[in-house]
């Protein structure tokens, strides 16, 4: 072989060629994708191993490692937001579907239960034989933990009515315009669940018996302690009705100290949550029972009428009373005397929130004074009622812990409701020389009021000298007003309307300050009236309005606006009535401005046209001065004071 034969090529590590006796050429080994260098081994250019979460380098540097992207595995962003777009349009149908069911007239909206079937046991399984009255129990016991209650009774108070275009609703009182179209403003928090235990649920109870007790005595509070509130609280097992009435009692007494505590607010809309759940187990359960229920449901629901249908809860807590002759003494059965005590108490706690009810929403009463032959509960604590009939003796001085608040507003409200019956009904026909009636019931206030019962040391708003000067105020206010008996009032009883509704609010101003009234449906609603009525009183009267400068007037109008945003916490309906006494009191600080003569004490042209233009079609198309637009808007929405309102209804 020649030499140039023995030059052979020889192939390199690279696939390449090179000549017999020069270097081979030796190229850096590719690295594996899953050793790609990293973020700060890349910029140094250096070797990186591509350990996780550090490599050799960064580690020994004592640096944040920084994996190279291709090894970043990053999750699709359009997947989430399908996630996101899919909950949006759940809760838009199912926000959809609550707004059909507020908008639909309430005649086609039908109570119903909806239940969930109950395991069926065995033919074979043996079981001791039962008697009629224990097979009921157990039947009410199987069923009612299976059985939620859906119907009119939790609709709110104040909904929205289907009256049909020109349907004249100016008859309707100022509740269902200030609460028109509102929900709860201070509803409990979405996804907060209720915790299974709190360590302050006796403080609770303690506050409803020691603030709303004295209003309205429906439990004894040692058996109420003992049979409900001490199983429900440890645990044990507890029927659907025990865990209602201790869910709705905590609920109440959690409402009372959101007063003091803004932070409660959302647990006792959760214990009253809770507390429904178990309404079906309510309805089916006895009549005394259920009658309890349905009374500390409209005590909640007295602060929150968008949370219970108040007309129709009372309404069927009175015709469950009814039923069983509650209101007659001659049947009341023989029984120990706790029982019969409690009968008596159950019975004229639903006379006094029957009156309220209905005569704050203009309505007829449930039953007539003439129709009750049942004698007045005693006026004893629940301690005493656990003693002897013969050593259980009242307390000659009057005690928060007895029934002598309860005994006085149950005089207040067979006074209101005989004021209504004379003077607001709306069957009444203007009548000649109404002034005798008028100071008759006066008297019987100005006695009701010298008669109240004082304490040493109140535990509750409704026993406060504050509290009775409000009521007695109130009642002035709707013996006064302009009334279906009488629209046009002398210039003496205007001035009283006028002095009442300016005690009103001071004393609203006075319990604001001690912090013992906060927003509720009777103060905001109380307070906003008497305020319309000032305004209403210098508007009707040139002759009052020359006792009072524009710069006092103003200052009332400021005053009243105030409180009404202070006591609603800034809810809508506070701000709806703070704005609508703003605008009254713009159109009255105008008239101050005109100079003008008085010819007339009242102008009678006014107050005729305010007050009777449900009873007269013929008085719209009056003529109206210019000044006088804030007052057209007022009656067009139904503010007229015409009407049948008492706004102390749940005091």
């Amino acid at each position: 072989m020649s030499d140039e034969d023995s030059s052979i090529q020889v192939s390199g590590l690279d696939g390449t060629e090179s000549a017999a006796g020069s270097t081979p050429v030796r190229r850096r080994r590719g690295l594996k994708r899953s050793s790609a260098a990293c973020h700060r081994c890349r910029q140094r250019k250096q070797k990186c191993d591509g350990k996780h979460p550090s490599c050799e380098p960064c580690l020994a540097a004592g640096v944040t490692c920084i994996p190279s992207e291709r090894l970043v595995v990053r999750s699709d962003p359009c997947c989430e937001c399908e996630q996101l777009r899919d909950q949006v349009q759940a809760l838009r149908s199912e926000n959809e579907r609550l707004r059909h069911q507020l908008d639909c007239p309430v005649d086609s909206f039908q109570p119903e239960f909806i239940s969930t079937p109950v395991l069926e046991v065995p033919l074979e399984d043996p079981a001791p034989p039962l008697t009629p009255s224990s097979s009921r129990r157990e039947t009410q016991t199987n069923s009612e933990e299976h059985v939620a209650y859906s119907g009119r009774i939790l609709l709110p108070t104040f909904r929205r009515r289907n009256t049909g275009d020109g349907a004249n609703t100016s008859f309707l009182t100022s509740p269902w315009h200030l609460w028109h179209g509102l929900n709860a403003d201070a509803g409990a928090t979405p996804g907060v669940s209720l915790p299974s235990y709190l360590t302050d649920t006796g403080e609770f109870a303690e506050l409803f018996f020691a603030r709303r007790w004295p209003q309205f005595p429906v439990l004894h509070k040692p058996t109420f302690m003992k049979d409900v509130y001490g199983p429900f609280i440890t645990g044990e097992i507890c029927n659907g009705l025990t865990k209602f009435q201790a869910n709705i009692v905590l609920a109440i007494g959690a409402s009372e100290k959101s007063r003091t505590g803004p932070g409660e607010v959302a647990v006792h809309d959760r214990f009253f949550e809770a507390a429904i759940q178990h309404l079906g187990a309510v309805l089916a359960s006895d009549d005394v029972s259920c009658i309890q229920s349905l009374l500390l449901l409209c005590i909640y629901g007295s602060n929150e009428p968008e949370r219970v249908d108040l007309w129709y809860t009372v309404g069927l807590a009175l015709r469950l009373a009814l039923g069983i002759d509650m209101h007659r003494q001659e049947t009341t059965p023989c029984g120990s005397f706790v029982q019969e005590e409690m009968r008596k108490r159950l019975f004229w706690s639903i006379y006094t929130m029957d009156r309220s009810i209905s005569i704050a929403m203009g309505r007829p009463t449930g039953l007539q004074d003439v129709d009750i032959t049942a004698a007045l509960p005693l006026c004893l604590s629940d301690d005493q009622l656990l003693q002897p009939r013969e050593t259980a003796v009242p307390s000659v001085l009057p005690s928060p812990d007895d029934l002598s608040t309860f005994l006085h507003i149950i005089r207040l409200r067979r006074i209101n409701a005989e004021i209504y019956t004379a003077l607001h009904a709306a069957g009444n026909a203007p009548v000649e020389g109404t002034n005798p009636t008028r100071y008759h019931y006066l008297a019987m206030l100005n006695a009701w009021l010298a008669a109240a019962p004082r304490y040493i040391g109140p535990t509750s708003m409704h026993q406060t000298a504050e509290w009775q000067q409000i009521a007695y105020h109130q009642a002035v206010l709707t013996l006064f007003r302009p009334s279906f008996v009488s629209p046009v009032v002398s210039v003496d009883g205007m001035r009283l309307c006028a002095d009442s509704a300016i005690s009103l609010v001071s004393c609203y101003h006075s319990l604001y300050a001690k912090n013992k009234v906060s927003y509720t449906f009777v103060a905001l609603v109380s307070l906003f009236m008497a305020a319309i009525t000032i305004l209403y009183v210098l508007r009707a009267s040139p002759l009052l309005r020359q006792e009072l400068t524009r710069e006092v007037t103003q200052s009332n109008v400021a005053s009243c606006a105030a409180a009404l945003r202070r006591i609603s916490g800034g809810r809508s309906v506070g701000e709806r009535s703070a704005q609508i006494v703003e605008r009254l009191g713009k159109s009255i600080l105008a008239l101050f401005e005109a100079t003008e003569t008085v010819d007339e004490e009242v102008d009678t042209e006014f107050m005729s046209w305010f007050g009777l233009r449900c009873q007269q079609p013929s008085v719209e198309s009056q003529t109206t001065p210019s000044i006088d637009v804030a007052w057209i808007d007022l009656l067009d929405e139904g503010f007229d004071l015409r009407n049948n309102f008492y706004s102390d209804a749940f005091i």
